[in-house]
């Protein structure tokens, strides 16, 4: 597991590793194949920064009730892999996590099977952590909020009007929604006080919007085997995301006849769109938007509670959202 991002918050990093068993065998699944390939995604798992989110609101409640907590850390990564193995198989991704992804090897209808009987496991985390019905509302509504993101998303693919709102509405679904649910889910599960878990959801939103919008960033700046992905598969696949959209406002003469060529992109003009992305100051702005959300993530931080887990928190919002700058 890739948890050394948690190595300076030592309670934390000992729930996550604790909970790594835990999700393995929450997500079995008896057909051999299609399990070898999700055990093997939660045995690579990356950070697991939801599920840490989740459990350092949690300290700001005062039952650490052990079960209940796990199960909702739980829940919000089988969520999250749930989508993430739907993703692959949409964007035909050979790797995840530095192993291949469960569609290489079992087919893609097995794949999306996989990803949909994740979905049920996920509930039934939600089912054991849950203590009213408002809790699996909750829930519902977020997952709810998701997937109608990803559809969002696919309904403006090679959109050349798309605008920054459109866009934001998309990653508040697709990723924020997920970020909103772990923190406020963290505290009100751990019976923290209603101000504290709505606050805990405006965190989340802010800091889940900011690290869609550096990850997209990453898509023009970034070396492919930092990012694990072809450099601007996003465009490849019709989908235009903030640094492009700032691009496109101010230099759309340039990057217009390019985008129009849709699917018949060439290589060289994936590098002549990041080229002209870049100049353009479309990675400049996108990146002062994600340090505004990071702002406005911080400030909200600083009105919470002065506790260990408020000074933890805040140094980690910093150092998740200060990537590449």
């Amino acid at each position: 597991m890739a948890l050394q991002i948690w190595d300076d918050f030592p309670t934390i990093q000992t729930k996550l590793t604790a909970l790594t068993p835990y999700l393995i065998e929450a997500a079995r699944i008896k057909q051999p194949a299609v399990n070898e390939r999700v055990q093997s995604l939660l045995r690579h798992g990356g950070k697991l920064i939801r599920a840490g989110l989740f459990y350092l609101f949690s300290e700001f409640g005062p039952d650490q009730n052990e079960e209940r907590l796990q199960a909702g850390a739980a829940a919000i990564e089988l969520l999250h892999l749930a989508t993430l193995i739907h993703d692959d198989v949409i964007d035909q991704a050979p790797e995840r996590r530095g192993t291949q992804t469960v569609h290489t090897r079992v087919g893609n209808r097995n794949a999306i099977y996989a990803g949909d009987l994740l979905f049920t496991l996920y509930f039934d985390q939600v089912l054991k952590s849950a203590e009213t019905f408002n809790d699996i509302a909750v829930n519902t509504h977020a997952m709810h909020g998701i997937l109608d993101g990803e559809l969002d998303q696919y309904d403006l693919n090679y959109h050349l009007k798309e605008t920054v709102d459109q866009y934001l509405k998309e990653i508040e679904g697709k990723t924020a929604k997920l970020f909103a649910l772990a923190c406020a889910q963290g505290a009100k599960l751990a019976h923290a006080d209603m101000i504290i878990v709505e606050s805990a959801e405006q965190i989340g939103r802010s800091i889940g919007l900011a690290f869609q919008i550096l990850d997209d960033v990453l898509d023009y700046t970034g070396e492919q085997q930092d990012i694990r992905k072809p450099i601007l598969q996003d465009i490849q696949q019709g989908i235009y995301t903030l640094p492009l959209l700032f691009a496109l406002e101010a230099q759309p003469e340039k990057l217009r006849p390019y985008l129009k060529r849709g699917i018949q992109l060439t290589e060289t003009d994936l590098q002549t769109i990041q080229a002209l992305v870049t100049k353009s100051d479309g990675v400049a702005q996108a990146r002062t938007m994600a340090n505004e959300l990071t702002d406005q993530a911080l400030l909200d931080i600083k009105m919470l509670p002065e506790t260990p887990a408020r000074q933890a928190l805040e140094t980690l919002t910093r150092r998740l959202l200060q990537r590449e700058q």
